[in-house]
């Protein structure tokens, strides 16, 4: 610049703006809960102190929950992140059948069914069924819903219940008696077996009755 000196003062001023200086970039994360990324990462480039903004995806299945961070702000000389975090949508699982049955299939109490979504936990009960005495769960007792059907069968045993006895004769043709009578005893639905003996001076005839049963 130039000119020419005057009676006044003068004031000549040079003015400068500031090269721009690339800033950390701004680094956009979508994740589930657990941190799991549910959409590809964005990355903000810019200068330090230009703005910057961040958005929320729609995501199938998925609703939004929080943003970690500032969703918007200044590109600076450091790194920053941004994190939006979903939670999954919840979906209907498969049912739980839980079924009471003796060890023939027999079905002792009504079936329960238990419902809920996919991952809720599930738990099942052992019911008191009079008469009879757990013995075995088959299948999961407790667990998780998936997008399966799921069995749960309770098993249990008959309790004993002691039966009639059964009384052993061994008479002559007349029905007099010729040997001890014996007499079995046991539950119901066991079994039992009877015996010929060898009586002398006579020779067995027949049975009457089922010598077994």
């Amino acid at each position: 610049a130039s000119g020419q000196f005057t009676d006044k003062e003068q004031t000549i001023t040079y003015v400068y703006t500031k090269d721009p200086v690339v800033g950390g970039s701004v680094l956009v994360k979508y994740v589930d809960g657990a941190g799991n990324t549910l959409s590809d990462n964005v990355v903000k480039s810019g200068n330090i102190g230009d703005d910057y903004s961040t958005e929320q995806k729609a995501i199938p299945g998925y609703t939004f929950k929080e943003v970690q961070g500032s969703a918007s702000g200044q590109f600076t000389d450091k790194e920053q992140t941004i994190t939006y975090v979903y939670t999954k949508d919840p979906v209907v699982g498969g049912s739980v059948l839980v079924k009471y049955v003796d060890g023939a299939g027999n079905t002792l109490s009504d079936n329960v069914v238990k419902s809920g979504n996919i991952g809720d936990d599930y738990s099942t009960e052992q019911k008191a069924i009079p008469g009879y005495t757990f013995k075995e769960v088959q299948g999961s007792a407790s667990g998780q819903f998936t997008d399966q059907e799921q069995t749960v069968t309770y098993v249990y045993t008959k309790d004993p219940v002691a039966g009639g006895n059964v009384t052993v004769k061994y008479v002559d043709g007349a029905g007099n008696t010729i040997s001890d009578n014996v007499v079995k005893s046991g539950n119901i639905g066991d079994d039992y077996s009877t015996d010929q003996k060898a009586i002398p001076g006579y020779t067995f005839k027949e049975v009457q009755g089922s010598a077994s049963g």
